[in-house]
């Protein structure tokens, strides 16, 4: 009998621990978001960084193409072997690549 009175004398410690226990998963939980935020972040940076690396590079290149296209020599040389631009009584051949075979050709 003085086992069934101690049981109903606290039952406010079971309510007390459940109450932790409830409050400790919900801390775990929210524990568990905030990693998986933070990696899915730093992931996006990670993505980010290579784009601005690539988007600088290719603003190089530009740069680079913008002061070739300012030269008129430049300009010149890229008419003529690009787009076949030719000198007065100057005809133009354009030979096949080595190793480029078409299926026209044959």
């Amino acid at each position: 009998m003085a086992e069934i009175a101690k049981k109903k004398k606290h039952p406010i410690r079971n309510i007390i621990s459940i109450a932790l226990i409830f409050v400790s998963c919900i801390f775990i939980w929210l524990s568990v978001e905030e990693v998986i935020t933070t990696v899915r972040l730093k992931k996006e940076i990670s993505d980010k960084e290579g784009l601005i690396g690539t988007l600088k590079k290719e603003e190089k290149d530009l740069r680079k193409k913008k002061e070739n296209l300012e030269d008129p020599e430049y300009v010149k040389r890229y008419a003529r072997g690009e787009y076949l631009v030719s000198k007065p009584g100057e005809q133009i051949f354009k030979l096949p690549a080595k190793g480029n075979t078409n299926e026209d050709d044959k």
